[in-house]
């Protein structure tokens, strides 16, 4: 996520304006939030007030409470050097604590990331806790640095300590002389105008020069992620040619469909998400939210995983491009059931569910269904829904906060569990009875047993969350599909 720092009011009010922030409510500082629009991505901005202590305080808030990738330090800046002029701005290459340094004392210069307004000339920043207007602080602090502001070292110090990018923009005020309380009376309003129009500006052109357009597709799509639902998509293949493989073509445009339906429901999730995530720490360092990805680019890879899921589906046969819409309307569609329903878990557990069903009916070339497909679609649509609903609770308070509908935030962390165990139960008795229906070997037995131990560890709290949700669920999808693929070896 993206996080815009200023010192006052006045220096952010154009910004404000310009991106259509709106104020948050119960924060510890002065933070709004802008949506994204076009190219632009969203993000906050944060009014820290003047001085280095505070402006460390709210951009480390920004960073740990807000989960910040990126964080943009705007302000106003005065000369120390007699080329400047007022009215101009520097992108800043260093900053240092001028406090520290003019006081004999060692102060470690810290270098700020200058790739965005390469158009601009450089400057170094020297930050102070008082405001210059003597000529002798201006002559001492000129030895270090170009420009004067109180708070840029700061905020640059903290980004250093947590890894994350910092950009700083500046304005000319004043030439930190003896009038320099009056120029900034005189200037503020112009100077901050002339920043917000170079920050917007930015913004729009921020998704195309950070890192290359493919490692930002894999990274939006969680291709990787793809491998571990193919086995539910083998297995419902193998079912539908009998207990026997498909032909290649067929099971390699099962495989097609599969990845291009899972390339559309992550897109749209992420873009209809866009703006929730950027309201919750966990999920603000995605694509779309941290502007490391366009809108643009997001609408095409959700057009690429329709036209590829679609294409697919019309390659093997009428009945499979006919019913291809049902999945389809799914997978665009369920993740707005959050912002209407607490029931919204299930909308994710029967888009995988039809995973194997769709699989099935491929290779069968039909839509009379097996009592195993069924059983195996009963069981992802419960794996998944239960997974689902206690990957949700590590966002129950950002859930209540922001109005999002879960199953946690309705009824709290215990609440919750008991749901998720009520719905996984189900699917493991299905699970069980599947493995009867395929000749209860022991091969199956072991990947059966495989899967009551890994719904079992979905509950267990000593497990942290994200791992129970990777690699813990996914391991429990693959031992599930492989109870019906090694339904022969007994």
């Amino acid at each position: 996520m993206i996080s815009i720092v200023l010192g006052t009011q006045m220096e952010a009010r154009p910004l404000l304006e310009r991106l259509g922030a709106r104020k948050l409510a119960d924060e510890p500082f002065e933070i709004y939030r802008f949506p994204a629009s076009g190219n632009r991505p969203g993000g906050v901005i944060v009014i820290s007030g003047m001085g280095k202590q505070i402006a460390a305080k709210a951009t480390r808030h920004l960073i740990v409470e807000r989960g910040a990738t990126v964080v943009v330090n705007v302000g106003l800046c005065g000369a120390l050097t007699d080329g400047a002029k007022v009215g101009q701005l520097f992108r800043i290459t260093e900053a240092i604590d001028g406090d520290l340094v003019i006081s004999g004392g060692a102060a470690e210069k810290h270098e700020c990331d200058d790739d965005i307004w390469e158009d601009l000339p450089p400057a170094r920043l020297v930050s102070v806790d008082e405001g210059v207007f003597q000529e002798d602080r201006r002559s001492a602090l000129a030895a270090f640095g170009d420009v004067v502001d109180m708070e840029g070292a700061a905020v640059a110090r903290i980004c250093r300590l947590h890894n994350v990018r910092c950009y700083m923009l500046k304005g000319v005020s004043d030439l930190a002389n003896h009038t320099g309380k009056e120029d900034i009376q005189r200037n503020i309003a112009s100077v901050s105008s002339q920043l917000a129009g170079v920050v917007a500006s930015a913004l729009e052109r921020y998704p195309q020069i950070h890192g290359t357009v493919l490692s930002r597709i894999w990274s939006f799509t969680k291709i990787e992620h793809s491998l571990f639902s193919f086995p539910l998509l083998l297995a419902g293949a193998w079912l539908g040619g009998g207990g026997a493989w498909p032909p290649l073509h067929v099971l390699a445009l099962i495989i097609v469909a599969g990845l291009g339906a899972r390339t559309l429901g992550m897109a749209m999730n992420r873009i209809l998400d866009r703006d929730l995530d950027a309201l919750n720490k966990r999920t603000a360092a995605r694509e779309l939210p941290s502007g490391r990805m366009s809108i643009a680019v997001a609408w095409g890879v959700a057009g690429v995983g329709l036209i590829l899921y679609l294409l697919a589906c019309a390659a093997l046969g009428k009945i499979c491009l006919m019913l291809s819409p049902i999945p389809a309307a799914l997978l665009i569609t369920y993740s707005l059931l959050k912002r209407f329903t607490s029931l919204c878990h299930f909308g994710i557990g029967l888009c995988l569910a039809l995973a194997p069903l769709g699989a099935f009916v491929a290779a069968s070339g039909g839509v009379a269904l097996s009592r195993e497909v069924i059983l195996l679609g009963v069981f992802t649509f419960c794996w998944i829904s239960g997974f689902d609903i206690i990957y949700a609770l590590q966002d129950l308070t950002c859930d209540r906060e922001t109005g999002v509908h879960s199953i946690p935030a309705v009824l709290g962390s215990r609440g919750a569990q008991i749901v998720a165990f009520a719905v996984h139960f189900p699917g493991a008795v299905a699970m069980f009875w599947l493995w009867q229906r395929v000749g209860g070997g022991i091969l199956p037995g072991v990947a059966l047993g495989i899967v009551i131990v890994g719904l079992a560890m979905g509950h267990w709290k000593r497990i942290p969350v994200r791992v129970r949700f990777f690699p813990v669920s996914p391991i429990v999808g693959i031992a599930g599909a492989m109870v019906p693929l090694l339904g022969e070896l007994k």
